[in-house]
């Protein structure tokens, strides 16, 4: 429904297959997003500290990484809800779907348990790569989120509610509109390339439908930067991150932050948290353009809309891929694989079939069926934890959060083209809690000041170095 006079939407009904589009936004994890919002299209939203943290990761020294898999774990990050997205009408996620892989060697799908890797490049216990693909046997249907019987309204800042008269006069009430003459009615079919507009509109416009339906690309768009919510709550001294920052003191500005692995794998490992996770964690308060009214929308919504009510908790409780990780300052669990059997099917040469079933299975064309075993993509047993990052080097990142490894020389080399007197540059240590931790998340999203806006409470709290 158009305002004709304005050429403005005041809002949209759409039935199940563009609410699915809408709602798999939220569940894209960052590195993801980060990633489409460099995709060629008529609009470019404005740069954020989101952006430098991936271009980090593609320019980070291999030698940096824990394991040969962490790159790709950081820059095409799995979605935990891929299976739900697999069935909608347009899927911009264009991630590789998770695939199954065992032991090149068949005798080792005998042996309970049978090693299984979602990474091609993990080795057996035989001293074999893991990277004969296996099929996953399934009896799940899956149909998106929202029943197919259910129509919505869906506002110019994508607040989505289900179809009635009370909230139809709600929204022309809130939206000034004396005499319904003035609106008109037309009718789109969108495009997968307009959907990525629509997702690029959601983190910079609170007018998202007219943005993208009525006003003309490419043009320049503005975003509400620099705006976040500080908690009063603090996270426990065990759980904080010492980091060295160099500050601006004439502006209040940190120039430059050092700290240790832990440091670095906490900002690379915000990649890997889906958008409806990162809003939980800022408790529904972005400010980034209309994702917090469709997030809003998501949880709001009575569970009898949704395909089970295990959709609906999804998003309620976020969730990690199956085998990500998060610093323990963030509190955002995985989710995890069910207990899967191997089970082969031998024309005695070896096996012609291996598939996996959360289902024990019995039956004489068996070979075997056995327990299995998901290999750990993060574990390496010759190096110690489970982080993306290895120690013990040191890392810097700058104030819009490009990191890098830490030396004399490329700290010398950022202060000097900074240009900035020596007089005016000043160090402090800082601890990096919870809260810190989300802040910056927060920042991350709407600003290239990350460092400085999550961090400058803590400012005015520190000695002097």
């Amino acid at each position: 429904m158009v305002l004709k006079q304005q050429s403005k939407v005041i809002f949209a009904e759409a039935g199940k297959d563009f609410v699915d589009v809408l709602f798999s936004f939220l569940t894209l994890p960052l590195g993801t997003i980060a990633s489409l919002v460099r995709k060629e299209s008529k609009l470019q939203p404005p740069e954020v500290a989101l952006s430098s943290i991936y271009q980090s990761v593609e320019n980070l020294p291999r030698e940096c990484l824990r394991t040969d898999t962490c790159e790709e774990m950081l820059l095409l990050p799995r979605n935990s809800m891929e299976d739900f997205c697999s069935s909608l009408k347009i899927n911009i996620d264009d991630n590789e779907p998770t695939h199954y892989f065992v032991c090149n060697h068949f005798q080792c799908g005998y042996k309970a348990p049978v090693l299984i890797s979602t990474f091609k490049n993990k080795s057996c216990e035989c001293g074999s790569m893991l990277e004969k693909p296996i099929s996953l046997e399934t009896s799940d249907v899956f149909d998106g989120f929202i029943k197919s019987n259910h129509s919505f309204m869906i506002t110019d800042d994508l607040k989505v509610f289900p179809n009635s008269l009370d909230k139809v006069v709600n929204v022309l009430k809130d939206s000034g509109i004396r005499n319904t003459s003035s609106l008109s009615e037309m009718t789109v079919n969108i495009t997968e390339i307009q959907v990525v507009d629509l997702f690029k509109f959601c983190f910079c416009s609170k007018t998202v439908l007219t943005d993208l339906f009525l006003r003309e690309l490419p043009r320049d768009i503005s975003h509400e930067s620099g705006r976040i919510t500080y908690w009063k709550h603090k996270a426990n001294s065990c759980d904080e991150i010492v980091v060295k920052v160099v500050l601006r003191k004439s502006k209040g500005k940190i120039l430059l932050a050092e700290g240790k692995e832990d440091f670095a794998d906490l900002i690379f490992s915000l990649l890997t948290i889906p958008l409806g996770g990162a809003l939980q964690l800022m408790g529904g308060c972005s400010y980034v353009g209309s994702v917090d009214g469709l997030y809003k929308s998501v949880v709001d919504l009575d569970e009898h809309y949704f395909t089970t009510k295990e959709v609906k908790n999804k998003f309620v409780d976020p969730l990690l891929a199956p085998q990500y990780k998060l610093s323990n300052l963030l509190p955002l669990s995985c989710d995890n694989f069910p207990n899967y059997f191997c089970y082969l099917i031998s024309n005695g040469l070896g096996f012609e079939t291996c598939c996996l079933t959360s289902m024990y299975k019995e039956d004489e064309s068996f070979s075997g069926c056995v327990s299995s075993k998901f290999v750990d993509p993060l574990s390496d047993p010759s190096k110690n934890g489970e982080r993306y990052i290895k120690g013990p080097t040191t890392y810097i990142a700058t104030d819009d959060l490009v990191v890098t490894p830490s030396s004399s020389i490329s700290v010398m080399s950022l202060l000097i083209s900074m240009n900035i007197p020596v007089a005016d540059l000043l160090e402090k240590e800082v601890r990096i809690g919870m809260v810190e931790a989300v802040l910056i998340l927060q920042a991350s999203l709407t600003s290239t000041s990350a460092l400085t806006l999550g961090l400058s409470h803590l400012l005015t709290k520190v000695k002097e170095n």
